[in-house]
């Protein structure tokens, strides 16, 4: 049996990545789920390590308020799907949190294959996504 991690970072990557699972599970049955998801992938039958909300911070102030909170959920995201043995991690959108969590994957087991579903955008000042996008 296939295993796909889907790993999600706010409600936008939850929903986005239930349009993609459920054209997947209508046509392949031998495939078991882990999520970091919210109510569309939990929709679908597919359960979430814990609420999006445990790791959706906007704005600056927030995220910087919380930035403990959010480094323990990228660390114990990164244990459970090193225990979950997944053929692929699908991450989707959100990079700040996804792309820290498949970095950290890709060293630990670098066999578990990566897909990134909506690449973030590059902006002026952040350019050094790109090189991210392609180490991963």
């Amino acid at each position: 049996m296939k295993k796909i991690f889907i790993l999600t970072g706010e409600p936008s990557g939850d929903k986005l990545a239930s349009k993609v699972i459920s054209k997947l599970k209508e046509s392949r049955s031998d495939i078991e789920f882990l999520s970091v998801g919210g109510t569309y992938l939990k929709s679908l039958g597919i359960k979430s390590l814990y609420d999006l909300k445990e790791i959706t911070y906007l704005g600056f102030t927030s995220v910087l308020l919380n930035i403990f909170k959010i480094k323990k959920k990228i660390n114990a995201t990164v244990e459970e799907v090193i225990k979950f043995k997944p053929d692929i991690l699908f991450s989707v959108d959100s990079p700040d949190f996804t792309l820290r969590v498949a970095k950290a994957v890709k060293i630990i087991d670098p066999t578990i294959k990566t897909i990134h579903f909506v690449a973030p955008q590059v902006w002026v000042w952040r350019k050094h996504r790109v090189k991210k996008l392609k180490n991963i």
